[in-house]
């Protein structure tokens, strides 16, 4: 299993990644003339200081004119915060314990606007994930707001080197999960709610801490349904010769990985080469994640592929997306989104074709946008 400290990009892959998302959002200071951005939410905390935590409270950052950041957090999460966040400064707020304080965001935001960088601004950007302190702050500081959104969102497109490693991470626990989905479906006798959780178990333990986890889970004529909420998880048992679609997604130290293969309980000629046309697919559009290329295009493209390959099968779902913070982010491989791709972005690719009242198939991986086209993660990274 690879870390993001262990990570090394292979040198037969030109990444050309942009700039570290710090160095970015200094720039954008700069041009809005801004003395400090404040951030608040898990994600935006998250992407910018490296601090992601099971079951944590509301939180704030400061990354002042320097580049210096304050992060603040509970008063009870200040040690573990200290160890895991990449922040010069870690303040709590609140009390002692857990439960006393209904509303924190007040507290928070007394304890956002005490930082100097905050107290002494004159124009202060703010994105809120959390809602409301905007307002909380207006009444506490002095400083202009300017609003972050759209910039911190414009950073979260392209991946840095450290956010790749940990995307790959949570990428490789899928695989786990993957694996020991194959394996178990092989006794003809399991249920799919079974094989759910074994996947959840086997990339957990490897973590060895809580992970987000959610998964499609369907067998036999189920895979006709596509996906949840259509048709989740059931106690049917997933008989030999059925198709088992499995579609993995795990979050790791605050970021995402997405999988999804198509597992054969024993033989099944038909679905084998259904799973081996739709991996060809696969691999054509990953080559096409080029920049300057548009989700829309590789879109129509992969469409088009499933259709002439399977006479009577549908394709009723998107060809792919980026992830990152989250498990569905942009761009999209659909037809309305003709943004175009960048170095660095990350995508997970996933076509399928579906049978309706037979069967199914799916089959993704995650790949990594280069001038040459797009590398499967695993590939780009060891």
């Amino acid at each position: 299993m690879t870390s993001s400290a262990q990570l090394t990009i292979d040198p037969r892959v030109a990444l050309a990644l942009p700039a570290h998302r710090l160095e970015r959002l200094r720039s954008w200071m700069e041009e809005e003339r801004l003395d400090a951005v404040a951030v608040f939410g898990a994600d935006h905390v998250t992407h910018l200081s490296g601090y992601a935590r099971y079951y944590g409270g509301p939180s704030g950052l400061v990354i002042g004119r320097d580049g210096e950041r304050t992060l603040v957090v509970m008063r009870d999460e200040v040690k573990v915060a200290q160890r895991l966040a990449d922040a010069e400064t870690v303040v709590g707020f609140g009390v002692r314990g857990f439960g006393f304080e209904l509303n924190p965001l007040p507290l928070l935001a007394d304890a956002i606007a005490a930082i100097p960088a905050v107290s002494t601004a004159s124009r202060l950007g703010l994105a809120d994930a959390l809602g409301g302190m905007g307002s909380l702050l207006e009444k506490r500081i002095r400083a202009e707001p300017v609003s972050a959104e759209s910039a911190i969102w414009r950073l979260r497109l392209q991946k840095d080197e450290d956010e790749l490693g940990k995307i790959l991470h949570a990428y490789e626990l899928c695989w786990l999960g993957q694996q020991a989905i194959g394996e178990a479906a092989q006794s003809g006798q399991a249920k799919e709610i079974e094989l759910f959780t074994t996947a959840l178990a086997a990339a957990q333990t490897t973590h060895g801490e809580p992970i987000e986890f959610y998964s499609d889970l369907l067998s036999g004529p189920n895979t006709a349904e596509v996906c949840g909420p259509i048709q989740v998880p059931s106690p049917r048992v997933a008989r030999a010769g059925e198709p088992v679609i499995a579609d993995v997604v795990v979050r790791a130290n605050g970021y995402f990985g997405d999988t999804a293969e198509t597992h054969v309980v024993g033989s099944n000629t038909e679905v084998s080469a259904t799973r081996s046309t739709l991996l060809e697919i696969l691999a054509q559009a990953g080559s096409e994640l080029r920049p300057g290329t548009s989700g829309a295009q590789v879109f129509r493209a992969m469409e088009a592929r499933i259709l002439d390959a399977f006479p009577g099968g549908e394709f009723p779902h998107h060809g792919g997306h980026a992830l990152g913070l989250t498990s569905f982010e942009d761009p999209h491989l659909i037809p309305s989104d003709e943004r175009s791709l960048e170095p660095g972005m990350v995508l997970a690719v996933e076509p399928g074709v579906y049978f309706p009242g037979q069967w199914g198939a799916r089959v993704e991986s995650v790949f990594v946008v280069t001038a040459e086209g797009g590398v499967e993660l695993r590939k780009a990274l060891s």
